[in-house]
């Protein structure tokens, strides 16, 4: 098996196992009952604003501690926090235990830069990043898809209860924390640790030549056993620099990250909050049944199958990519806003499907364009830079409208404001359409002119 193979089978294994977390589709109707006390308010604005303040300065220090520890560390660490996540639900938690509980859920999410970080620093041809990247990424959604599925049959047919998949989730977390200590080691790092060979030769990741001083054929076979070579802070932040600057001073790179940005945004804030929509229509519409777990497994195997099958088509992303980023945005500020008045829980399910197939969709496009307009292996910071800049707008959010300390807003009303600022996101990128059109048309009309001059 090639060794970029060998990567995407333990990183795929992992994320499958990672997904083992059933009781996540239905985990506020789980807290809900575990006391009167737990409102939809109390959770919207006691528990979850913690966890994102927490999140936003850990995504930065993660992605640099992950990459001087090396990654595996902080794979194994991941699985530790989701068991640590999971215990501290059993019982009959109060409301101290359950934003400690918040804290590490907000270091499990954190660190899962680490795991692609790994992949992308294990693997030695970064021609092979986007293939590989994408195969870990559908087993993401294959466990998703796989365990949600799972919660939704074991409580419709009553053969667990939410007690029995919150043990299921934290047996998952144990399972994904085993298979991340036997998962291979990495001697090098993108930042912090370089390879050499010999004394007289050095090999690093990002080079593509290999420099030699003094060589001489003798020593090629005298010490062929790599050796780390830890890099100087000087040398890491000049690295950090250079990548970071190469990276947005190219325009498609920096159009394609706003989207990315921005979309995680609004996606995460969604994801956050959609089950307290839910239980909000469900005390209204309570003669249809609750099928969270149906429902997230639909949308999971759907946005697969959508991604699958416009990966296999050819578009011409750089001519008309703004206008499609518009005219989803567009489609998605309907979809929340009629997310935000529905009194039919079956109609929310419909527009929350439909919502998570054109975000990941368009994740995928948005994804592999920065990838390829990228022009050394630095995916995996920009990937957490981006990552970034959307929890930093998901924190602003949360303070304007989330808490209670500017605006006291229902969680139908917050919908609304998620909806509005998907359509601000496609009057965006529809004012980007229109300028690139414009400018395309007039360099077209200068062109024409010398054409005919020339003939």
């Amino acid at each position: 098996m090639e060794q970029w193979k060998k990567v995407c089978y333990y990183v795929s294994v992992f994320v499958v196992l990672r997904e083992m977390r059933p009781l996540e589709t239905f985990i506020i109707t789980y807290i809900m009952s575990l006391s009167d006390e737990y409102s939809i308010a109390t959770i919207k604005s006691e528990m979850f604003p913690l966890s994102i303040y927490i999140s936003v300065l850990l995504i930065i220090i993660c992605f640099l501690i992950t990459d001087y520890l090396r990654y595996k560390p902080i794979i194994i660490m991941n699985g530790l926090c989701g068991i640590t996540y999971f215990s501290l639900l059993l019982g009959s938690p109060n409301i101290i235990v359950l934003n400690i509980s918040q804290i590490f859920h907000s270091i499990f999410r954190a660190s899962e830069i680490a795991h692609f970080s790994y992949m992308f620093a294990k693997i030695n041809d970064k021609n092979q990043y986007q293939i590989a990247n994408s195969r870990v990424r559908t087993a993401l959604m294959i466990g998703k898809f796989s365990f949600s599925l799972l919660a939704q049959v074991l409580l419709s047919t009553e053969l667990a209860t939410y007690t029995d998949l919150l043990y299921l989730s934290i047996f998952g977390m144990s399972l994904c924390t085993l298979w991340a200590c036997i998962m291979p080691s990495v001697n090098i790092s993108m930042y912090f640790y370089k390879e050499t060979v010999s004394d007289n030769m050095t090999v690093g990741k990002n080079q593509e030549t290999i420099q030699m001083k003094n060589f001489d054929t003798n020593d090629l076979f005298d010490g062929l056993k790599p050796v780390n070579n830890k890099m100087k802070w000087s040398e890491v932040l000049w690295k950090l620099s250079e990548d970071f600057k190469m990276a947005y001073t190219d325009l498609n790179v920096v159009k394609w990250s706003i989207w990315w940005a921005m979309t995680l945004t609004g996606y995460i804030l969604v994801m956050q909050y959609m089950q307290l929509i839910w239980q909000e229509i469900y005390s209204i519409d309570n003669h249809t049944p609750l099928m969270n777990g149906a429902v997230e497994s639909a949308a999971t195997l759907l946005s697969a199958a959508a991604t699958y099958t416009l990966g296999r088509m050819r578009a011409d992303w750089d001519k008309y990519g703004e206008l499609c980023m518009s005219i989803v945005a567009f489609g998605q500020a309907v979809l929340l806003y009629l997310l935000a008045f529905t009194n039919s829980l079956k109609h929310s399910y419909i527009y929350y499907i439909m919502f998570c197939c054109s975000y990941q969709t368009m994740l995928t496009i948005s994804s592999a364009e920065v990838a390829k307009f990228l022009k050394r292996d630095c995916f995996a910071l920009i990937f957490g830079f981006n990552k970034f800049i959307a929890y930093i707008l998901i924190t602003v959010f949360t303070a304007i409208v989330v808490e209670d300390t500017f605006f006291n807003l229902h969680i139908r009303q917050q919908f609304f404001i998620y909806s509005v600022y998907y359509g601000v996101l496609g009057c965006l990128f529809i004012s980007l359409a229109i300028i690139t059109l414009t400018m395309r048309l007039t360099r077209k009309t200068h062109a024409e002119p010398r054409q005919s001059s020339v003939h």
